[in-house]
């Protein structure tokens, strides 16, 4: 995996690439101080993941995640915040980021979110789980919902980050009839997207 870290303070560029030296899957192929420097860096050197900071004085993340949506085959993003902002969070999944962490959370909470994201799937922090799933599930009443063991399978692939090839060949179910079951899955948690989901299916503890 390829990866760029943007964050406007130094010392935390600097922590967290010491943090992922360790794991030989993972190569910081850049760092970056702001959204301009991604942006332009991005023009240069293939990127699989970008771990991107919300807040940051000269184009912030959700600027970033605005022009990332204007790329044809833009890197995948990991959100790495202190905040827990409804506001912020909400538009930062509308506008497709697939991994949210915690600035306060350790190594191996990282290195999951940028494995799984780098899959194709979707991660969230535990301790932003309540955050995303009040936005999620807002107007919905999930407080006493039960899936069968089949949903809460199908639960446990999409937050493992395996995408829909994988899950059809895990489960023995055809590509098909594995949309349909994602949709009617969406639609009892009251959620649209995969990120949603899994923050339900957390603070819901349906899934560990």
């Amino acid at each position: 995996m390829r990866l760029v870290i943007v964050d406007d303070h130094a010392i935390v560029r600097e922590g967290i690439h010491l943090m992922l030296a360790s794991d030989q899957s993972i190569e910081v192929v850049a760092e970056a101080s702001d959204g301009v420097e991604l942006l332009d860096l991005l023009q240069k050197i293939d990127v699989d993941v970008v771990l991107l900071d919300l807040r940051m004085e000269k184009m912030g993340g959700l600027e970033v995640l605005e022009n990332l949506n204007r790329m044809d085959s833009p890197p995948a993003t990991v959100v790495l915040t202190m905040h827990d902002d409804p506001g912020y969070l909400r538009r930062a999944i509308e506008l497709g980021a697939r991994g949210f962490v915690l600035k306060r959370s350790g190594r191996t909470e990282l290195v999951k979110a940028l494995k799984v994201v780098a899959s194709g799937g979707a991660h969230v922090d535990p301790y932003l789980a309540h955050v995303l799933v009040d936005l999620a599930t807002s107007g919905s009443d999930v407080s006493h919902l039960e899936l069968d063991e089949d949903s809460i399978r199908l639960l446990r692939l999409l937050a493992a980050g395996e995408d829909n090839r994988t899950i059809s060949e895990i489960t023995g179910w055809s590509e098909s009839r594995l949309r349909t079951r994602i949709r009617s899955l969406y639609e009892r948690l009251g959620v649209t997207r995969r990120t949603e989901a899994i923050a339900a299916a957390l603070r819901l503890h349906l899934i560990d």
